[in-house]
């Protein structure tokens, strides 16, 4: 994937019905391209969005995210503790986590 298109397509929302795409939480101010390099590693990512201290990776895999979740979450970034998680409605609700208008969902 070429550096300048490593963040995918803009994604227009956020929690989804795939099992595909990440929520990372306590953000550091950064952009979508930024919160992205953080993730290739883990696999072919489709789009990202990052919306105040939060942001999504939709990858081209379920395995990938889970992947990106169990080693990114609780690590730091630009010197913050992120929060990584699903970004599935069904994930953000066993985990307690809202998001909804104010959020851009």
């Amino acid at each position: 994937m070429p550096v300048n298109n490593i963040s995918g397509i803009k994604l227009s929302s956020g929690p989804t019905h795939l099992r595909s795409r990440i929520l990372v939480r306590n953000l550091p101010t950064c952009t979508r391209h930024e919160l992205a390099r953080l993730c290739i590693p883990f696999g072919e990512i489709l789009g990202s969005l990052v919306l105040g201290n939060h942001g999504f990776i939709q990858f081209a895999r379920e395995s990938d995210a889970k992947t990106a979740i169990q080693i990114l979450d609780q690590s730091i970034f630009k010197s913050k503790l992120i929060l990584v998680s699903s970004a599935s409605f069904r994930s953000l609700r066993e985990n307690n986590i809202t998001f909804g208008p104010a959020g851009g969902a």
